[in-house]
C-alpha cells in the first residue's frame, strides 16, 4: 500500500491531525534548524536585509530570536571568508528589527569572539561605548577572554562541486547536504568502486581522529581522510547510508500520531529516502519484516538499545558525543540506526550557531548540567558534562520518537539565545509531560526507563550506555516486560508493594501452622482419645513444643529474611543489587524449607519419646510409630510448601526487582539449571507426602471406619498440595523462560540486529 509522504518542515498539519496539538508550525528549535539550514547554503549574504527572507512567517513571535541566530551564522560565515563581521552593518540594514540598545548580550559577544579569532584585539571600552547596556557584563567577559585563533586568519570555505566533478579519488554523484563551512556529497570512490559520503570542508577538525577509532555496527564508519592542495581543503569519506535520519521518522510520528504508529512508520520514512536516492528497498529482509510488525514502543526501544550501545562504545574510548538528536542518527536501508558523531552527520549548521557551539549540542536535547555549563551558571564547568549527559539526550530523543514531541513544556517566547537557554533550564526543573499511552506492557517498561534516564540528577540515571541498553532491551520482550513491570491489579504488584518480611514470614509460617493444626487434631482423635489419661500431658507437651518451635522458627525466618528485605528496599530506591544479595534470595527458599523440616523432624522424635517415657507400656510402640509417621507427614508439608511459595515469590516478584536496575545477572543461566533440578527434588518430596498419608491410613485398618473421614481428608489435602506444588514448579519455569531472552548470556532469540 502506498503512503503519502510526510509534510515538509514548514507545512502545517490539518486541524484534525494528531500533530495539530503539537505544532504550529514546529517548536522553536526545529524552526531554528530550518532557518539555519536554509541560510547555511548561501551565507554570507551581500545584503543584510535578505536575512528577513529566512524568517518563517508562521512564527512572528519568535522572529527576534531567530533573526539574532541568523546574524550569528552570517557573521561566522563572513569571518570564514576573511571578512571582519560587524553588527553595525546589520543594525543599519534592519533598524525596525534590530536596535543597538536591545541587542542580546550573546549576539554582541559573537561579534567580539569572531573578531578575536580573525586576529584582531577588540577593546572592552569600545564595546562598552557601543552597547552601554552590557558594559558590566563585557567587563567580566573581557577579563577572562583569550585569543582562540592565530592572527593569520582562517581558510576560505570550499567551493561547490557539481555532479560529475572529480576531486582526488572521488567522483561526485550528488549533493547530500551543506553547511556554512562544509558540504557533504554522495560520491564514488574510484579506487574501491564504492559509494561513500564525502565531506568537503575548510581546514581540519578533530572529529576524524575521534571517529576513526570506532568499529561499531551502530556508529557511522569513517573510512579515511585526506588533505588537498596546501591543506586548506579537507576530505573526509565515510559510510553512505541512504535511509535518511530519525528526524524523518519523528515527522511521520507527529503527522500520524503516536498511538497509530507501528514499526512500519520507520520503514515508510526510509523508503521515501531510498526513492529520492534512486535505490530499491531490500527484498526478503527478515529484519524489515520484524520492524514492520513491531509495536511502536518495541521499535523505539529497539532503536534505543543500539544507540545506547554505540554511546557506550564511545564512552569507553573516552569520547563524549554531546549532540545526540534525531538528525544525528542515520538509518540504513535495512533500518539499522547508526550514530553520526561530532557533527559528521548531514544536519548541517543546525544547532551550531552562537554560544551553543562552545560545548556542542542542541539545547532542546541537552541535560540540565549541559545547559548549565554552556550558560555559564555558577559552580558549573564543561567537566560536568559526562557520559550521563549523552544518555539524557538519548532519552529525550527516544521520548520524542515515541510520542512525536519532547517531554518538556516550554512556556513563553524567547527573544534571544540566552532567553531560550533559560527556558530550557526551567523546563528541566518541572515534571515531564504526560505521554499518550496504548497500554502495551513494553510501553510501561519504555516509559519507566526513559523517566529514570531523564532524572535531573546525573547520579539517578543509568551509569552507562550498556546499562541503559539492558533496561531498554526488556521492552523488546512483552512477556518479560510483564514480569519486570506487572500490569495494574496483578498479584505480583501487590506482593511487591507489601513489606517483604511479612510476605516471607507468611510463606514460611502458614504451611507450618496448617501442619501443626492438622497434627494436633489428628493425633488428639487418633491416639489421645484412646488414652484419655494422656490428654493433659499431651496438651501441655504440645503447648511447650509449639511455644518453642514457632517463635524459634519465626526468629530464624526473620534472621534469614532481613537481608533480603534490605536488598529489596535498596533496589526500590534505585540502587543495584550485588550477586551475593541475589544468591541470598534463592538461598532463602532452601532455608525456609530446611527450617520447617528440621523443627518438625525434631518434634517427630520429641513427642513419641516424651509420651513413651511418661506412660511406658500404656503407650505401645505401634502408637509411637504412628505418632512419628504423622509428624513426618506434617514435616514434609512444612518443608516442601514453603519452598514452592518462596521460590515463586523469588522468581516472579523479588528477583525481577533486584536485577531491574542493571538488567544483568552473570549467574542467570546457572540459576535456571538449579531451579529446574532442585524443583524436581522438592516435587519428589511432595509426592512422598500423600504416600506417607496412605501408609497412615493403612496402618489403622482395624479402626478404618472410625477415622476414615479425617484420614481421607488428609490424603486428599496432601494430593491437592502435590498438584499445587507441581503447578508452582511449572509457573516458576515459565517465568524463567520469559525472562531468559533479556538476562541469558546465550540470548539465542534476541531481537533482529541485536545478536
Amino acid at each position: 500500500m502506498d503512503h503519502a509522504p510526510p509534510p515538509s518542515a514548514s507545512s502545517t498539519p490539518p486541524a484534525g491531525s494528531p500533530s495539530a496539538a503539537i505544532e504550529p508550525t514546529l517548536r522553536l528549535d526545529d524552526l531554528l534548524e530550518e532557518c539555519l539550514e536554509r541560510l547555511a547554503g548561501v551565507a554570507p549574504v551581500e545584503d543584510a536585509r535578505v536575512l528577513r527572507d529566512f524568517l518563517p512567517p508562521s512564527a512572528p513571535n519568535h522572529a527576534p530570536f531567530l533573526l539574532a541566530e541568523l546574524v550569528k551564522l552570517d557573521m561566522a560565515a563572513a569571518a570564514e571568508m576573511g571578512r571582519d563581521p560587524c553588527l553595525d552593518w546589520y543594525l543599519a540594514a534592519m533598524p525596525d528589527m534590530l536596535v543597538a540598545e536591545r541587542l542580546p548580550f550573546d549576539l554582541v559577544i559573537e561579534e567580539y569572539q569572531l573578531r578575536r579569532e580573525n586576529g584582531h584585539d577588540p577593546r572592552q571600552v569600545e564595546y562598552a561605548q557601543r552597547f552601554p547596556q552590557h558594559a558590566h557584563l563585557l567587563e567580566k567577559f573581557s577579563c577572562n577572554a583569550v585569543t582562540v585563533a592565530p592572527a593569520g586568519g582562517k581558510p576560505t570555505a570550499p567551493g561547490e562541486l557539481m555532479a560529475g566533478d572529480v576531486i582526488d579519488d572521488f567522483t561526485v554523484v550528488q549533493e547530500l547536504g551543506r553547511g556554512a563551512f562544509a558540504r557533504v556529497y554522495l560520491a564514488r570512490q574510484m579506487s574501491m568502486q564504492r559509494l561513500v559520503a564525502l565531506k568537503v570542508s575548510a581546514g581540519k577538525g578533530d572529529e576524524p581522529q575521534a571517529l576513526a577509532q570506532f568499529d561499531h555496527p551502530n556508529i557511522v564508519r569513517v573510512y579515511d581522510q585526506r588533505a588537498m592542495d596546501d591543506g586548506s581543503t579537507h576530505l573526509l569519506y565515510m559510510q553512505y547510508l541512504p535511509g535518511g535520519t530519525l528526524s524523518d521518522v519523528v515527522k511521520r510520528v507527529q503527522w500520524a500520531g503516536s498511538t497509530a504508529c507501528s514499526g512500519a512508520v520507520m520503514l515508510d520514512a526510509i523508503d521515501d529516502n531510498l526513492l529520492d536516492a534512486a535505490q530499491q528497498p531490500p527484498e526478503s529482509s527478515a529484519l524489515r519484516t520484524w520492524i514492520a510488525e513491531a509495536a511502536w514502543p518495541v521499535a523505539v526501544a529497539w532503536i534505543g538499545v543500539q544507540i545506547a550501545r554505540a554511546l557506550d562504545e564511545a564512552h569507553r574510548h573516552g569520547v563524549f558525543h554531546r549532540d545526540v538528536k534525531p538528525a544525528n542518527v542515520l538509518l540504513s536501508a535495512e533500518g539499522i540506526p547508526k550514530l553520526a558523531d561530532f557533527n559528521v552527520s548531514f544536519a548541517g549548521a543546525a544547532g551550531r550557531a552562537g554560544a551553543a557551539a562552545t560545548l556542542g549540542g542542541s539545547i532542546g536535547y541537552m541535560a540540565p548540567e549541559h545547559l548549565a555549563a554552556i550558560g555559564g551558571l555558577p559552580d558549573t564547568s564543561p567537566e560536568d558534562v559526562s557520559e550521563r549527559a549523552d544518555l539524557y539526550s538519548l532519552a529525550v530523543l527516544l521520548w520524542e520518537l515515541w510520542q512525536g514531541q519532547r517531554p518538556f513544556r516550554i512556556e513563553g517566547q524567547a527573544d534571544s539565545w540566552t532567553d531560550a537557554l533559560a527556558q530550557q533550564i526551567v523546563s528541566r526543573e518541572v515534571g515531564l509531560t504526560e505521554p499518550i499511552r496504548i497500554g502495551h506492557s513494553s510501553e510501561r517498561v519504555l516509559e519507566q526507563t526513559l523517566r529514570e534516564t531523564l532524572s535531573p540528577s546525573p547520579e539517578a540515571r543509568p551509569a552507562s550506555g550498556a546499562e541503559l541498553a539492558g533496561r531498554l532491551q526488556l521492552a523488546l520482550h512483552p512477556e518479560a516486560a510483564a514480569v519486570f513491570d506487572p500490569p495494574p491489579n496483578n498479584w505480583r504488584r501487590y506482593a511487591l508493594a507489601a513489606w517483604p518480611l511479612t510476605v516471607v514470614l507468611a510463606a514460611v509460617l502458614l504451611p507450618n501452622i496448617a501442619a501443626g493444626l492438622f497434627n494436633y487434631f489428628y493425633n488428639e482423635r487418633e491416639i489421645i482419645q484412646k488414652h484419655p489419661e494422656m490428654k493433659d500431658y499431651f496438651v501441655a507437651l504440645s503447648t511447650v513444643v509449639n511455644s518453642i518451635a514457632f517463635p524459634l522458627g519465626g526468629v530464624l525466618a526473620m534472621y534469614y529474611g532481613l537481608p533480603i528485605v534490605r536488598s529489596i528496599q535498596r533496589a526500590k530506591r534505585g540502587e543495584d543489587a550485588t550477586t551475593a544479595e541475589i544468591d541470598s534470595l534463592f538461598h532463602l527458599c532452601h532455608r525456609g524449607a530446611l527450617l520447617g523440616g528440621t523443627l518438625w523432624g525434631i518434634a517427630s522424635f520429641v513427642f513419641p519419646i516424651a509420651l513413651t517415657l511418661r506412660f511406658g507400656d500404656e503407650f505401645p510402640p505401634q502408637e509411637a510409630g504412628h505418632f512419628f509417621l504423622s509428624l513426618l507427614v506434617c514435616g514434609g508439608v512444612a518443608a516442601v510448601y514453603p519452598y514452592f511459595l518462596l521460590v515463586t515469590l523469588a522468581t516472579s516478584v523479588y528477583y525481577p526487582r533486584l536485577v531491574r536496575g542493571t538488567m544483568s545477572d552473570p549467574k542467570f543461566d546457572k540459576r535456571g539449571v538449579h531451579l529446574s533440578d532442585h524443583g524436581v527434588y522438592y516435587l519428589l518430596a511432595a509426592a512422598s507426602i500423600p504416600l506417607m498419608a496412605i501408609v497412615l491410613l493403612l496402618s489403622r485398618t482395624e479402626e478404618m471406619d472410625k477415622f476414615r473421614d479425617m484420614i481421607l481428608c488428609g490424603v486428599f489435602a496432601t494430593l491437592f498440595g502435590l498438584l499445587a506444588a507441581f503447578s508452582a514448579y511449572r509457573y516458576v519455569l515459565r517465568v524463567w523462560t520469559q525472562i531468559t531472552p533479556v538476562l541469558s548470556r546465550r540470548k539465542s532469540n534476541a531481537a533482529p540486529g541485536l545478536e
